[in-house]
């Protein structure tokens, strides 16, 4: 969140305003209008793949191929209804590409620029899209015609600028007009980012994970890449386009390890997707045609069959996998109906729903303040802070919902933290895990909240849980 996507956000946002002033969409569906913008770009996406791998490969079948890769990978289909960032960015990287190669081999000097502020405009939606830049600057001596010197500005300093100012100068405007209390914003992600930092820092031992989900993401094609990669360098004799696109997608996925987040979430992978996809499609169609007495057409038909059969089996495991998750993405929908409970300018402890409490505050549903988790978590400042708003006049209140507190991993010690709460303040009950927080002087706050039972000795299915992720991540690594 190093320039603070705002490209997705700001858009987001507009998309809500126009929907609530022409149809008066309610807040508490705005949620839903956001999943269905990413859903309709899912299609979009998986066409513009299909198209960026028919102009490297030069092969309706391989480009099939490579749109079925990317279309099958589990990360796509675990986030293609997801309001995230990633659909958007696949469809971004893929659209600049397009636009730039078709630029650069006929020489239209608009699509080349075109391309080049598209995929700068991506930075704003998903910063790792920068790692596409050395596109800018080698393409032209690999994909395009040979160009007289005076040429070399168009089709390589002019788009590098264009790049530029379009990947900088969004995050450079709205951090100069601070429009919407965004210097303030970018300020918060960039602490939340040093604490994660520090939690999960960058080290040795991370490169086990860091394969792993690598593979996750994609099997196929990672699978397929060390095989791809020797035969185009073998029939080529040299740096082709195709040959230059899968290095720049290996590129842009490795330097992925520099960052904390990519050992313990595996969607950051689909960052070289769309390139990686092309290479890996057109050695399958080669390798399996070879099986086959050269018959091409034999080897696609297979190849689409595996995918799709690989597919079923992905989406029956993932529907019983992901039960849980929807259920929890449900919930955190439907906490408007908690929200309601409190005043509109109340401070709320929510734990693992403190996306929801921002999010309804973001579409204008209250003015909430939180006292967040993970990256916004106070640490041994919680009861100080608690104490401080208290002490200007702020109502402060706890949701004690054991769902929002785990018993695994680093959000144990939030939980810890939490059930000591209850020796520090009195409390008075709102809802049934709802408790609004009381100085210890304030003798007609007299409920229990109970907040001991949040600890893991006392939830032995919870605990259970842990040790079942814990040993399947040992498995795995």
């Amino acid at each position: 969140m190093a320039l603070g996507r705002s490209l997705f956000i700001f858009f987001n946002h507009a998309l809500w305003r126009a929907a609530h002033a022409l149809f008066q969409l309610p807040a508490e569906n705005a949620y839903l209008l956001f999943k269905y913008a990413v859903i309709l770009q899912c299609p979009l996406a998986i066409i513009a793949c299909w198209t960026l791998a028919r102009d490297l490969t030069r092969s309706l079948q391989a480009a099939t191929i490579a749109a079925l890769l990317v279309a099958t990978s589990p990360a796509y289909v675990v986030y293609s209804g997801q309001v995230m960032t990633e659909i958007p960015s696949l469809l971004l990287t893929a659209l600049a590409l397009i636009l730039h190669l078709r630029g650069l081999r006929t020489g239209r000097v608009w699509m080349m620029l075109a391309g080049a502020a598209l995929l700068g405009l991506g930075v704003n939606v998903r910063e790792p899209l920068a790692f596409y830049a050395p596109w800018l600057l080698i393409a032209p001596f690999v994909c395009g015609p040979k160009v007289e010197q005076r040429q070399k500005f168009v089709s390589l300093i002019a788009p590098c600028l264009i790049f530029s100012v379009f990947a900088f100068g969004p995050f450079l405007l709205w951090f100069w007009t601070n429009a919407y209390g965004f210097r303030a914003s970018w300020y918060g992600w960039r602490e939340s980012m040093l604490m994660e930092s520090a939690r999960h820092p960058v080290r040795p031992a991370n490169v086990l994970p860091f394969l792993l989900y690598f593979f996750l993401a994609a099997p196929h094609v990672f699978l397929s890449l060390p095989f791809a990669f020797f035969k185009e360098c073998r029939e080529r004799r040299g740096f082709s386009c195709l040959l230059m696109m899968g290095a720049l997608g290996l590129w842009a996925n490795f330097l992925l390890i520099f960052n904390y987040s990519t050992v313990v979430n595996w969607r950051y992978f689909l960052t070289g997707l769309p390139v990686l996809a092309p290479l890996a499609g057109a050695w399958l169609l080669g390798w399996r045609a070879e099986r086959l007495s050269h018959d091409r057409r034999r080897a696609f038909m297979q190849i689409v069959l595996a995918l799709m059969l690989s597919t079923v089996a992905l989406g029956i495991y993932a529907q019983i996998m992901s039960r849980e998750f929807a259920e929890m993405r449900r919930l955190t929908r439907d906490y408007s109906a908690r929200l309601a409970l409190v005043p509109g300018d109340a401070v709320l402890i929510a734990g693992g729903q403190t996306v929801a409490v921002t999010y309804y505050r973001g579409i204008g549903a209250g003015r909430w303040e939180v006292i967040g988790t993970g990256g916004g978590w106070p640490g041994p400042a919680l009861v100080p802070l608690i104490e401080r708003y208290l002490q200007q006049g702020r109502r402060v209140f706890l949701d004690a919902d054991a769902r929002w507190w785990s018993v695994c991993g680093w959000p144990l010690e939030e939980t810890r933290a939490i059930s000591g709460l209850e020796s520090r303040f009195r409390f008075r009950r709102v809802s049934e895990t709802i408790f609004e927080i009381r100085p210890r002087e304030d003798a007609t706050a007299n409920d229990q909240p109970d907040l001991q039972s949040l600890l893991p000795e006392y939830r032995p299915l919870d605990t259970k849980k842990c040790t079942r992720a814990r040993r399947w991540i040992r498995d795995e690594g």
